[in-house]
């Protein structure tokens, strides 16, 4: 009877608990306040230094995209000497080839166009020692890849990963023909629009590690990147370009507290947003807050691969099945016609109209019977040209398949 009293009293408390609990809706201000946000290393070694400046938008705003363009960006040394870097897209700065002293520290400055003055305190330059390893495991759909490396001077400690991945892939249809001048004619020799190859720089995903409290500095098996089987990007060859830089202590721990904002929260166990360090700060306005940290290192890279036959599981979907969104394979459908050869007199006419608007490609001469060639297969132009699936048909100078 005790203990059933004691099970009634439990269910009481936990009923109690979760009735009293009520949704909480926080004010959204309307506010624009429009800081400054600030991407990007300074590479003191012979690689591209990329700076991004952006604007922060306000909760719902209808774009979540406002680059700070026009804007003069120097890198200064503590000796005064000055490197201007170069906007290429909106928002977007570069200079290649600094190679900086290896003794010297180095700050951004910004001066943007609407007159405010932004800059980031002095940092030493830090030099990334090379990539050990990268390794990867399976699970039942996907591909994780860790990254492992070690300094023997013991100078690095502190580490941060970028990763650049690749794929290739094929069009549906392969062809030697192409509509052009009002006629069906053969491609060049040396085109080719049935191999492709994609690549992208996701945005999402923080990736540190320290070695800190080890009497070695090595850092194992860090987790970088994940890739699902059904993502189109393992239906050919897949190549993962990770980028490694030392950072200082104070880097660390922006990138750790930014990592726990944005990627550990949800649950009341989780540790609660707190706002990340930043070494960039309004010379104009000291009050204004500035988002991002500038770190100054040389950076090591090392790239690893996989194909299609070393992958367990499936990377295609079967039919009837919907690919996931992004994929490249999301929406493609590939209906097959053909045109005939007659009527003659007619037959510039309707090649004008079948394929003078782009939606369609030839890919193979028709035959009725089978010895006989009487018309030209067509299909949507995404099942022909492989490019049109968002790739471009250059291969890599890297990439180590040969066709």
């Amino acid at each position: 009877m005790r203990a059933f009293i004691n099970y009634l009293l439990i269910v009481l408390l936990v009923t109690e608990f979760f009735s009293c609990r009520k949704a909480y809706n926080p004010p959204i201000t309307t506010h624009d306040y429009a800081y400054l946000v600030v991407e990007g290393v300074i590479n003191s070694g012979n690689d591209t230094t990329s700076i991004t400046l952006n604007r922060t938008v306000q909760i719902g705003a209808a774009t979540t995209h406002r680059p700070e363009s026009g804007a003069k960006v120097l890198i200064e040394s503590d000796q005064n000497t000055k490197y201007q870097l170069t906007e290429r897209d909106s928002g977007r700065y570069f200079i290649a080839n600094l190679n900086l002293p290896t003794n010297g520290k180095y700050r951004l400055h910004i001066f943007t166009s609407s007159g405010k003055e932004y800059e980031s305190d002095f940092v030493e330059n830090k030099i990334s020692p090379p990539i050990d390893t990268i390794t990867h495991s399976f699970t039942s759909h996907s591909v994780q890849f860790y990254v492992s490396a070690h300094d023997p001077t013991k100078s690095t400690r502190y580490y941060r990963w970028e990763y650049h991945e690749y794929w290739s892939y094929d069009s549906k249809f392969t062809t030697v023909l192409q509509y052009k001048d009002s006629a069906i004619i053969g491609l060049p020799v040396d085109s080719d629009y049935n191999h492709c190859y994609r690549n992208a720089s996701p945005a999402n995903g923080i990736y540190i590690s320290t070695s800190e409290k080890l009497s070695e500095d090595i850092v194992n098996n860090v987790p970088v990147t994940v890739v699902e089987g059904l993502s189109g990007k393992l239906v050919r060859e897949y190549a993962v370009e990770i980028r490694q830089f030392a950072i200082t202590k104070e880097a660390y721990i922006y990138w750790q507290q930014l990592k726990l904002n944005t990627e550990q929260l949800g649950s009341i166990f989780d540790k609660q947003p707190t706002a990340s360090p930043t070494n960039i700060h309004c010379i104009t306005n000291p009050s204004e807050p500035v988002v991002g940290y500038v770190s100054v290192s040389t950076s090591t890279l090392k790239r690893a691969f996989i194909t299609q036959a070393d992958v367990p599981f499936r990377v295609v979907t079967l039919p009837g099945e919907m690919p996931p969104p992004g994929s490249y394979l999301d929406t493609l459908s590939c209906p097959t016609s053909h045109l005939l050869f007659d009527p003659l007199p007619t037959l510039p006419g309707r090649l004008y109209q079948t394929f003078s608007s782009g939606q369609y490609m030839p890919y193979a001469f028709y035959y009725n019977p089978p010895t006989v060639i009487v018309g030209y297969n067509y299909a949507p132009c995404e099942c022909v040209d492989c490019r049109k699936l968002g790739g471009t048909n250059k291969k890599p100078s890297w990439w180590p398949w040969q066709y």
